[in-house]
């Protein structure tokens, strides 16, 4: 055995890829990908907050809430079967806009 024939892929002659050189191939083809969907001007699925949300094209923003509430809130969703608190959110917003434009 080489100096450093313990590295190589058994069969080959090139050695193994590393942790971080697989990191950084993963990272690369997703820029690469995500290179490719803005270039060709395809929809570009964004990420969502709430991952059993559908998927959505729509531009999705953060709103920072005390830890608190947000459990109290989501304990009472649940009790009362509710959908998600993201929907539940959406609906108290665009009521209090509506009340605003009246």
């Amino acid at each position: 055995m080489t100096r450093f024939g313990y590295l190589l892929a058994s069969g080959t002659t090139e050695l193994k890829k590393g942790r971080k050189q697989k990191k950084k191939a993963r990272r690369a083809k997703k820029k690469a990908a995500k290179a490719h969907a803005r270039d060709s001007g395809s929809a570009e699925v964004i990420s969502r907050p709430d991952p059993t949300a559908p998927p959505s094209t729509e531009h999705v923003s953060s709103v920072y809430v005390r830890q608190e509430t947000v459990r109290a809130v989501w304990r009472e969703v649940k009790r009362d079967g509710g959908e998600s608190v993201s929907e539940l959110v959406e609906d108290l917003l665009l009521e209090w806009l509506r009340k605003r434009t009246r």
